[in-house]
Protein backbone atom coordinates (compact mmCIF):
# COMPACT_ATOMS: atom_id res chain seq x y z
CA UNK A 1 0.00 0.00 0.00
CA UNK A 2 1.24 3.50 -0.65
CA UNK A 3 1.45 5.61 2.14
CA UNK A 4 2.02 9.39 1.33
CA UNK A 5 3.80 12.35 4.16
CA UNK A 6 2.48 15.60 4.23
CA UNK A 7 4.65 18.45 4.13
CA UNK A 8 3.35 19.02 7.80
CA UNK A 9 4.46 14.90 8.79
CA UNK A 10 7.63 15.73 6.91
CA UNK A 11 8.40 19.23 8.82
CA UNK A 12 7.87 16.78 12.11
CA UNK A 13 10.10 13.94 10.95
CA UNK A 14 13.13 16.77 10.32
CA UNK A 15 12.39 18.43 13.86
CA UNK A 16 12.56 15.03 15.26
CA UNK A 17 15.55 14.39 13.39
CA UNK A 18 17.82 17.52 14.23
CA UNK A 19 16.28 17.41 17.28
CA UNK A 20 17.61 14.03 18.66
CA UNK A 21 20.87 14.81 16.83
CA UNK A 22 21.41 17.60 18.62
CA UNK A 23 20.75 15.78 21.94
CA UNK A 24 22.08 12.02 21.26
CA UNK A 25 23.83 10.86 18.06
CA UNK A 26 23.43 10.14 14.65
CA UNK A 27 23.06 6.33 16.12
CA UNK A 28 20.18 7.16 18.23
CA UNK A 29 18.74 9.06 14.92
CA UNK A 30 18.48 6.28 12.51
CA UNK A 31 17.51 3.67 15.36
CA UNK A 32 14.88 6.28 15.74
CA UNK A 33 14.05 6.63 12.42
CA UNK A 34 13.83 2.66 11.81
CA UNK A 35 11.49 2.34 14.22
CA UNK A 36 9.51 5.34 12.81
CA UNK A 37 9.81 3.83 9.27
CA UNK A 38 8.59 0.51 10.59
CA UNK A 39 5.28 1.99 12.29
CA UNK A 40 4.38 3.50 8.83
CA UNK A 41 4.71 0.89 7.20
CA UNK A 42 2.09 -0.99 9.42
CA UNK A 43 0.00 2.18 8.88
CA UNK A 44 0.75 0.67 5.52
CA UNK A 45 -0.40 -2.45 5.24
CA UNK A 46 -2.98 -2.16 7.93
CA UNK A 47 -4.55 1.23 7.47
CA UNK A 48 -7.35 0.29 9.98
CA UNK A 49 -4.52 -0.02 12.96
CA UNK A 50 -4.24 2.06 16.11
CA UNK A 51 -6.68 4.45 17.48
CA UNK A 52 -9.37 6.16 16.18
CA UNK A 53 -9.49 9.75 16.42
CA UNK A 54 -12.58 11.34 14.54
CA UNK A 55 -13.02 14.03 17.12
CA UNK A 56 -9.60 16.50 15.91
CA UNK A 57 -10.81 15.05 12.30
CA UNK A 58 -13.07 12.79 10.60
CA UNK A 59 -11.22 9.55 9.80
CA UNK A 60 -8.16 10.29 11.57
CA UNK A 61 -6.61 7.82 13.31
CA UNK A 62 -3.32 7.60 15.04
CA UNK A 63 -0.42 5.21 15.68
CA UNK A 64 2.25 5.42 18.61
CA UNK A 65 5.76 5.21 18.28
CA UNK A 66 7.60 5.64 21.54
CA UNK A 67 7.71 9.20 22.90
CA UNK A 68 5.65 10.21 19.31
CA UNK A 69 1.94 9.81 17.99
CA UNK A 70 1.35 9.31 13.93
CA UNK A 71 -1.75 11.01 12.88
CA UNK A 72 -2.61 9.99 9.69
CA UNK A 73 -5.92 8.70 7.41
CA UNK A 74 -6.57 5.59 6.15
CA UNK A 75 -6.38 4.66 2.05
CA UNK A 76 -10.17 5.20 1.78
CA UNK A 77 -9.99 8.67 3.59
CA UNK A 78 -6.86 9.51 2.47
CA UNK A 79 -7.77 9.22 -1.42
CA UNK A 80 -5.44 6.40 -2.09
CA UNK A 81 -3.28 5.40 -0.17
CA UNK A 82 -2.59 6.07 3.70
CA UNK A 83 -1.76 9.91 4.39
CA UNK A 84 0.38 10.61 7.34
CA UNK A 85 -0.85 13.89 8.51
CA UNK A 86 1.45 14.44 11.92
CA UNK A 87 4.29 12.93 13.98
CA UNK A 88 4.12 14.28 17.12
CA UNK A 89 5.38 13.99 20.53
CA UNK A 90 2.99 13.20 23.19
CA UNK A 91 3.38 15.62 25.34
CA UNK A 92 2.04 18.11 22.68
CA UNK A 93 -1.79 19.33 22.83
CA UNK A 94 -2.58 17.61 20.55
CA UNK A 95 -6.42 19.10 19.85
CA UNK A 96 -4.47 22.70 19.57
CA UNK A 97 -2.97 20.85 16.21
CA UNK A 98 -3.74 21.94 12.93
CA UNK A 99 -3.77 17.84 11.05
CA UNK A 100 -5.52 18.72 7.48
CA UNK A 101 -3.65 20.47 4.47
CA UNK A 102 -2.68 20.06 0.63
CA UNK A 103 -0.93 16.53 0.77
CA UNK A 104 0.53 17.23 -2.60
CA UNK A 105 3.59 17.96 -0.99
Amino acid sequence: MTIRLSRRALKDIEDIRAYTLEHWAVEQWLHYFAGLSAAMERIGEDPNCGRPRDLMLKGMRSLPHEKHVIFFLPAKAGGGGAAILRIVHQRRNLAALKYYEDLDG
